[in-house]
């Protein structure tokens, strides 16, 4: 008994230690974003704690935020974002008070980078780095000699490397070799770089395991193929060739996220912002637009159809037979994806809820919990979809939410607090197995022959449900 109370305490003080240095973590990270613009000093220090403590975390603050420090193309967007400009208006700053601040915060990030520099940790210089040596090319656009140096010096590093993820290789590549595009002396060299990485993108598509399902896993997977995809739509861009051109479009669009990808985001999200300067997630349309023959054309958007519903439409204006269009994307889509895991839970009044026994309907899947911020927020709207299911608006729906992680007092307290009746049945804490379940809220909507599809967190998941079920 002595030997399991000493177990017992030891395991609370790890769980405390643990607590204790998620707390720091997060204070680390708060810290520097706090420190950064003002007191550079102060941000190194919280930015050697953090990368000490959780390397993951810091990449993921340098290279996300902290560098966006130097993006110089920020401001010129800012001056006609019309939003943007109403915003600070009510703030009662100007544009130029703005971008006082704003300069402020890059003469600041320039300290930081500088001082990072000088780090002992192979970690931290090797993350600055890549920063580093885009910032160099920048400030050095005008001189082309300079500029050539730096890029040969970044096309040497790339030779000798293997994981362009890492540091994110890739995108400050690939921003480098954006300088060079006009100048004909620098051209070889941006050339080389560019495929370069595309050489080594397009090694890294791999098919998703299936037994290897972890968020850092589908992170990657995520980030080469939008990388992948977009170095296909500059060397679109690049190319005089239609057929060439025609071909690196189809890649563009065959490599844009899929529902996997959405589900991870933000793993390309910035990447997308700094090669781009905004969101653009998906290359079809641009492959589109070369199409000529209209069979093609349905024959792709109707494959888009089927990882994003918003092309259900198009593609129904493409077929010749508008009567028999819902019987062929229902057999497609039913084709497309796999069969549900089945279940069956109770209710939480009692009444049993078995998967498959809702005849000619879709069916979404909600899993959430009391304890989920994001799923309380979304639940007026989930009971409004519910309740359209019911009045006859949504008349090919069923709603089934599954409350996990939690306990029926709760969710029954819950419920009764905001008047919620959308149907609940309570997690058999297997059930979050079958169907992957790694984030609340997720969802999932299921076919009325029983195939299924995630539902991309982020996304109007209301038009988008309404869009697959549309006829």
């Amino acid at each position: 008994m002595k030997k399991l109370s000493v177990f017992i305490l030891l395991l609370l003080s790890s769980f405390s230690i643990l607590a204790q240095n998620v707390r720091d973590e997060i204070n680390y990270f708060n810290s520097f974003q706090r420190t950064k613009a003002k007191q550079p000093d102060s941000a190194v220090y919280y930015m050697q704690k953090l990368a000490a403590s959780n390397p993951s975390m810091a990449v993921d603050l340098f290279h996300n935020s902290f560098a966006q420090s130097f993006l110089s193309a920020v401001q010129e967007k800012m001056r006609t974002d019309t939003s943007f400009l109403a915003h600070i208006k009510k703030m009662n700053m100007t544009i130029d008070s703005v971008f006082a601040l704003m300069n402020e915060e890059k003469m600041n990030a320039r300290v930081i980078l500088k001082k990072i520099g000088n780090d002992a940790t192979p970690f931290l210089k090797n993350n600055r780095f890549v920063v580093a040596k885009w910032v160099e090319a920048q400030d050095n656009q005008k001189d082309p000699a300079k500029l050539l140096a730096i890029g040969n010096e970044y096309l040497t590093y790339l030779t000798s490397q293997t994981d362009f993820y890492a540091e994110r290789k890739a995108r400050y590549g690939l921003l480098l070799a954006k300088l060079m595009v006009g100048n004909a002396a620098l051209k070889s060299t941006g050339d080389k770089i560019f495929k370069l990485i595309y050489s080594n993108l397009q090694q890294n598509q791999k098919e998703l395991d299936p037994n290897d399902l972890k968020r850092s896993t589908k992170e990657i997977r995520a980030w080469y193929r939008y990388m992948f995809a977009y170095t296909n739509f500059i060397a679109a861009q690049k190319t005089q060739d239609k057929t060439e051109k025609m071909t690196f479009l189809k890649l563009a669009n065959q490599f844009s996220p899929d529902l996997m990808d959405k589900t991870v985001k933000s793993a390309y999200f910035y990447d997308m912002i700094f090669l781009l300067g905004e969101e653009k997630d998906s290359f079809a349309d641009d492959y589109l637009a070369t199409l000529a023959n209209d069979e093609e054309k349905f024959k792709t958007v109707m494959a888009l159809s089927m990882n994003d519903p918003s092309f259900k439409a198009k593609a129904k204006a493409l077929y010749k037979d508008q009567a028999k269009f819902n019987d062929l994307w229902l057999s497609q889509f039913n084709a497309n994806f796999k069969t549900a895991p089945s279940f069956a839970l109770l209710q939480l009044d009692g009444t049993p809820y078995k998967l498959g026994n809702q005849k000619n309907q879709w069916t979404l899947v909600d899993f959430w919990g009391t304890w989920c911020g994001p799923c309380r927020a979304e639940h007026p709207d989930l009971q409004k979809v519910y309740l359209k299911t019911q009045n006859g608006k949504l008349p090919k729906l069923n709603v089934i939410t599954i409350a996990s992680r939690d306990n029926e007092p709760a969710v029954k307290a819950y419920m009764k607090e905001f008047k919620y009746n959308f149907p609940v049945v309570m997690s058999d804490n297997v059930i979050e197995t079958n169907y992957q379940v790694s984030s609340w809220p997720s969802k999932f909507l299921i076919s009325p022959q029983g195939k299924f599809v995630i539902i991309p967190f982020g996304v109007n998941w209301e038009k988008y449900i309404e869009d697959y079920i549309s006829e």
